[in-house]
């Protein structure tokens, strides 16, 4: 019998609960040998996929020590396991990957989900940042070939390193979707709780907002998050649910009657962004908050299945206030996400994976 390609996908998150590279690597285990390393964040069990999964544990999970011994450890593994394909995510796990690849004369394909050196955490931070861009200008330009969730951000990378990025957004299955039912009482924000993603914001106008909010996610700002809601007494509207198993995290955003994504301007990494979260709102029939962002923009100006708001308390709670008065528009827009889905999912974004896989080889 003849050996199927192997790939190896290194991420730095838990395999558990990455939508994405479930997503992708289910696909690319369709016809190849596939392997997904990550970080064990979680005591959860490994969820049977069909591919294999891995997780590596660290003694610090956080700090220029631990993506140092992250990378360490992700080489010398990768230098002792037979591999034909790297598929690296994010700048944070490209370093072991590279090297690795290029030693054993091997492919590599560089999966930006973000672009890195532009998120918020870096802002600010002249020395690291300096050193990531230091990182991404070493090895970027010299992959095999780039993937990325959003034009805006393959337009930047190609110009800047006279690499072709392709674009693979980060959108869901069409799933059957349940009878038609009333959409329960309270906004969803599912995702990393990380500076920037507009969440203080959010907790404060819930003061004005006659409905609940559901957090699904964990993230740096988790006891910041919890101490503002408690701070300003709302302890009764708003319920932190943690990290959710991706199939339970799809019945909240099913019965939500909004979902946020509505980040702060802070970076081209989120001004260019197209998250997950927010395909995962629209493939629930679910109207999204969001900001008028060029990605989002141009959706909605195709589909007119969202609305917009800055990361202002007043700015939200009138937008969504808006919602809850205005029972036609609000049907209009749930009708028009599920017609996006039609157009925007995996079924349609997976066949460029497989091309890019397919002109690789």
């Amino acid at each position: 019998m003849e050996r199927k390609i192997k790939v190896i996908a290194t991420v730095i998150n838990d395999v558990i609960y990455d939508q994405r590279m479930i997503r992708i690597c289910s696909t690319l285990s369709e016809s190849y040998d596939v392997e997904l390393w990550g970080r064990r964040k979680s005591e959860l069990d490994i969820f049977k996929r069909p591919y294999y999964q891995r997780r590596f544990r660290f003694l610090i999970n956080g700090g220029v020590m631990f993506y140092l011994a992250y990378n360490v450890k992700v080489f010398f593994a990768l230098l002792f396991k037979k591999f034909d394909i790297i598929h690296a995510v994010d700048l944070d796990t490209l370093p072991a990957g590279f090297l690795a690849s290029k030693i054993k004369r091997k492919k590599i394909i560089y999966d930006s989900h973000e672009y890195f050196t532009e998120v918020p955490e870096l802002l600010g931070r002249s020395f690291v940042r300096k050193v990531w861009l230091l990182i991404e200008k070493t090895f970027v330009p010299k992959v095999d070939v780039g993937i990325t969730v959003s034009k805006n951000i393959a337009d930047v990378y190609t110009k800047k390193y006279n690499t072709i990025f392709h674009i693979i957004r980060n959108c869901p299955e069409i799933k059957v979707k349940k009878k038609e039912t009333i959409n329960s009482d309270y906004i969803l924000y599912q995702g990393a709780l990380n500076k920037g993603r507009g969440l203080e914001a959010l907790i404060i106008s819930m003061k004005d907002i006659p409905i609940k909010l559901k957090i699904a996610g964990s993230g740096d700002i988790d006891y910041k998050l919890k101490k503002l809601v408690i701070d300003n007494h709302l302890s009764d509207k708003i319920e932190f649910l943690g990290l959710i198993e991706p199939q339970d995290l799809f019945e909240y955003t099913n019965y939500a009657f909004i979902g946020y994504n509505v980040m702060e301007n802070m970076g081209l990494s989120y001004y260019y962004s197209l998250s997950n979260k927010f395909f995962d709102y629209i493939h629930s029939g679910v109207p999204v908050i969001t900001n008028q962002f060029p990605e989002y923009n141009d959706i909605n100006i195709t589909y007119n299945c969202c609305v917009f708001a800055d990361a202002i308390p007043e700015h939200i709670s009138k937008t969504v206030n808006a919602l809850l008065s205005d029972s036609k528009n609000y049907q209009k827009l749930k009708k028009n996400c599920i017609k996006a889905a039609q157009d925007i999912n995996w079924g349609i974004e997976k066949r460029k994976l497989i091309k890019v896989y397919d002109d690789l080889i």
